[in-house]
């Protein structure tokens, strides 16, 4: 796809789940959009519908879980095509997804899996970037995810890969915060030095969340507040690069929807300063 259309400011949303669906209606005029799962709209004719009268009220945004673009081989095409069904009735300006696999031939991993940072694995990676955005019609919008360990014998770092990808691509990057934190915990790097790699200049969307502690590893849990840590990233971010839209994530022990807005707010912030 050839010079995508620049994404306009969103501002601070909240990821849409059904648990808060009443509480997210009732304080429209404090979110500024809302994500959606794509995956979970992507069958059926009244999801692709319910997702059409949600766009009348919010700016929809569809995050996918399921594209597994990091696996070797073409991409599913029947995958695709329910992907460019969701993004339609969203009329959204992009579609993000996970730089991961999710799949390999013949097993569903059921997981967002670490991937081989391996020159081979990026001319894959593009081309199916490309053929994405092409089918799409709009900018892919690709995030960092957490991992339990490293591939050995990669090419690349993830920094180099996300670099190479967006810059022979045009695709973008969601950097989701508190993955970059948790992974410097996980496994003891500096997140601010792991910042400066990243091509900032690509970062369409950012994720916040909070998470929890078991065993001694910190896990992205999307439970609970955004941890002061993340927010001190988050500020160092915005200060680097302007950032067009940055999403509260709360998928789990959903506290009073005021908590939730606050986080809205403080993000809101950080995005104007």
């Amino acid at each position: 796809m050839d010079n995508p259309s620049p994404v306009p400011f969103l501002g601070s949303g909240l990821g849409y789940r059904r648990e808060i669906s009443a509480e997210i209606f009732q304080h429209a005029d404090e979110i500024d959009f809302v994500e959606v799962i794509a995956d979970q709209y992507m069958y059926g004719v009244s999801s692709l519908r319910f997702l059409q009268r949600l766009r009348e009220t919010f700016i929809v945004i569809p995050h996918g879980v399921g594209l597994s673009i990091a696996s070797p081989g073409p991409l599913d095409e029947t995958y695709v095509d329910l992907a460019c069904n969701v993004s339609d009735a969203c009329d959204s300006p992009y579609y993000s997804d996970h730089l991961c696999m999710t799949k390999t031939p013949g097993i569903d991993l059921g997981h967002l899996a670490p991937m081989w940072f391996t020159a081979e694995l990026l001319k894959n990676t593009i081309e199916k970037v490309d053929r994405l955005q092409s089918r799409l019609g709009k900018q892919v919008v690709l995030e960092n995810v957490t991992y339990d360990f490293e591939i050995p014998g990669a090419d690349l770092t993830q920094e180099e890969f996300f670099g190479e990808l967006v810059g022979t691509t045009g695709c973008g990057m969601l950097l989701d915060v508190t993955n970059l934190y948790t992974n410097s915990v996980n496994h003891g790097f500096d997140p601010l030095e792991a910042l400066g790699r990243l091509p900032l200049d690509s970062i369409v969307q950012v994720h916040l969340a909070g998470g929890f502690w078991s065993d001694g590893v910190l896990f992205d849990g999307h439970c609970a507040p955004v941890p002061e840590e993340v927010w001190a990233l988050f500020g160092q971010l915005v200060e680097r690069t302007p950032v067009r839209a940055a999403l509260l994530e709360h998928d789990a022990r959903f506290p009073a929807i005021e908590e939730l807005l606050s986080q809205v707010s403080r993000a809101r912030e950080l995005l104007h300063r």
